[in-house]
């Protein structure tokens, strides 16, 4: 399915020192990274914590609940979620923490993919970012979604997998994650469910949410309530748009130290 974004590459030399950074971290897999296609906003990757969720197209409900409850309380206290547009958890994990959501897309940004998620694809294109490693024309096949999952994992700060199957795609991002040291979470299931995530907390090589506020606490990040201008401003808003909801409340916050302003845009201290 064809899109009508508007996309750049990639230029590191102009980008804020803590894109850089975070970016520089793609030079660390084992296939790095040649270029990079975006289009949103860019700031995002400067969020407190990059929290990947991704695993199964065909998660359980439990799994499904669970995704959305993560994705939604991590980007309340200030992440991003990093996924990869698929259908089942990766969309789930997009849905629910949108505007703070990073998708990285198997195809160029010229197409859609997939097109049965085009409707939360075209929003996060709108208020979120997308990044490709494809310039344009490029329809993903089977081996794009591994070239794509290790770039989440490479971003990512620690990476939740709430469902996957044994020798699956998820299960091999885990591996990746491994290699490069990533800490991995998944939600506790029944026998005989979610195999390939049971069987890495069997070989304690990944660690279990029992409590979603501990967990979130646990990152170093706090979910934000009760504070519309501290909710709003978790997004990375720009100045002029922070100023023209709350007006002089976003001076007195500044003040105060609550939140902080960078290059025109505000995020919380």
């Amino acid at each position: 399915m064809k899109s009508n974004f508007i996309y750049h590459p990639l230029s590191f030399s102009s980008l804020p020192e803590a894109i850089t950074e975070k970016l520089k971290l793609l030079d660390r897999i084992k296939q790095p990274v040649e270029q990079l296609f975006y289009t949103g906003n860019l700031k995002l990757l400067e969020s407190k914590a990059i929290i990947a969720i991704i695993g199964s197209r065909s998660p359980n409900p439990y799994a499904k609940a669970l995704s959305a409850q993560l994705a939604s309380k991590l980007a309340k206290a200030g992440a991003s979620i990093i996924s990869g547009g698929a259908m089942g958890i990766d969309i789930i994990a997009h849905q629910n923490s949108l505007p703070s959501t990073i998708m990285i897309s198997p195809s160029s940004l010229d197409q859609i993919y997939p097109p049965t998620n085009a409707k939360t694809i075209q929003e996060i294109a709108k208020k979120s970012l997308i990044l490709s490693e494809y310039e344009k024309a490029y329809n993903p096949h089977k081996y794009s979604f591994l070239m794509r999952n290790r770039i989440i994992i490479a971003l990512a700060d620690a990476i939740i997998i709430p469902y996957a199957d044994l020798k699956s795609g998820s299960q091999n991002s885990a591996n990746v994650a491994l290699k490069l040291d990533k800490k991995l979470f998944t939600i506790p299931h029944r026998l005989g469910e979610s195999n390939a995530t049971n069987a890495l907390l069997s070989a304690k090589k990944m660690e279990a949410i029992y409590d979603i506020d501990e967990f979130i606490t646990s990152l170093g990040l706090q979910e934000m309530q009760n504070d519309e201008i501290l909710d709003f401003c978790s997004h990375m808003p720009s100045f002029e748009e922070a100023s023209l909801r709350f007006g002089q409340k976003i001076l007195e916050y500044e003040l105060e130290g609550k939140i902080v302003r960078e290059n025109g845009y505000v995020r919380v201290k």
